[in-house]
């Protein structure tokens, strides 16, 4: 079956956990290493000698952790995950767990929401949760945490209320690591059409400015840019800022990993965005996602989408 195939036969939210899992390698190609190594050497010069609190929001199925761990982002943490979707966080406490036994970590005192993993050096202790962020911020009076760190979340979300609950739940001159926002520019080779890619894509993204969830904004498509405004607003710090753009092409003749799924899922999803669109002459963008699809299935399609990292404190 191929990937296309393979999308069809699974339920909504399987479809979505396979693709974060295809995600992976693109977000790791895509991760700007110049913010990275910032934010570590920010943490390795205020906690040297204990366990940094870290707040994931929208852990998703934990890959993010993942990388704090592979990548030694930092010897020990308490990591707070949050996620909305309990199947998320059941994924990623059945992922985390595979993953650590796979590269040498002990597992101890393991429970349904928490996982202590340690090994010579390292020592990680995780408390998973199925809460919506805002939800979990409104309820919360302490801890205040260290870091806080936002991977692909902060374009979902209205940016000046997510920056506003976040900064309230870091300690003062905490760091915040914000990833993956995504800055207004798609682009998919080889053209079609031109001025239909054009149409297609320009109203994808409106699609994002006009999103609504629970009666409230919840999306913008220049979350990017408009960071270093927000930021400001709030008294942020920003340290480092670089570009963390997806690129996902053929290599060698064919897609590595589980690249192609990924591109299917982000086609079916604007498919599913613009399906009822009366700017778009419905025959005609039904054959241009299939032209899509086919491209994809020909190890043609070349995607690229502009994001942008950031790492910062809040006031001290």
């Amino acid at each position: 079956m191929n990937s296309l195939g393979a999308m069809r036969a699974t339920s909504e939210n399987d479809a979505f956990q396979i693709y974060l899992a295809a995600k992976k390698t693109v977000d790791d190609r895509a991760l700007n290493r110049l913010v990275w190594e910032r934010l570590k050497q920010m943490l390795a010069d205020e906690h040297a000698d204990q366990a940094a609190s870290v707040l994931e929001i929208g852990t998703g199925i934990g890959t993010m952790i993942e990388r704090i761990m592979e990548w030694e982002l930092l010897p020990a943490a308490k990591i707070t995950a949050l996620d909305s979707s309990y199947t998320n966080i059941a994924q990623a406490n059945r992922r985390l767990r595979s993953w650590a036994n796979d590269h040498g970590f002990e597992i101890g005192q393991e429970t349904n929401d928490r996982l202590i993993f340690t090994k010579t050096g390292a020592h990680f202790n995780i408390q998973l949760n199925t809460v919506d962020f805002f939800a979990f911020q409104s309820d919360q009076i302490g801890p205040l945490w260290d870091l806080v760190v936002a991977h692909a979340f902060l374009d979902l979300v209205d940016l000046s209320s997510a920056i506003g609950h976040i900064f309230s739940l870091l300690k003062p001159g905490g760091l915040f690591y914000f990833t993956l926002n995504f800055d207004g520019l798609s682009i998919f080779e080889p053209a079609i059409d031109p001025l239909f890619d054009s149409l297609v894509l320009d109203l994808y993204h409106e699609s994002m400015d006009q999103r609504i969830v629970k009666g409230s904004p919840s999306g913008d498509s220049k979350t990017g840019r408009h960071l270093f405004e927000t930021l400001h607003s709030y008294g942020g710090e920003i340290a480092e800022v670089g570009a963390s753009d997806w690129v996902i092409y053929p290599q060698k003749g064919k897609y590595v990993h589980a690249e192609a799924y990924f591109l299917h899922f982000t086609i079916t999803t604007i498919e599913k965005q613009l399906s009822h669109s009366s700017a778009l002459d419905q025959d005609i963008f039904a054959t241009w996602i299939a032209k899509r699809r086919a491209q994809i299935e020909q190890h043609e399609l070349v995607y690229i989408a502009h994001q942008l990292d950031f790492v910062g404190r809040t006031p001290a």
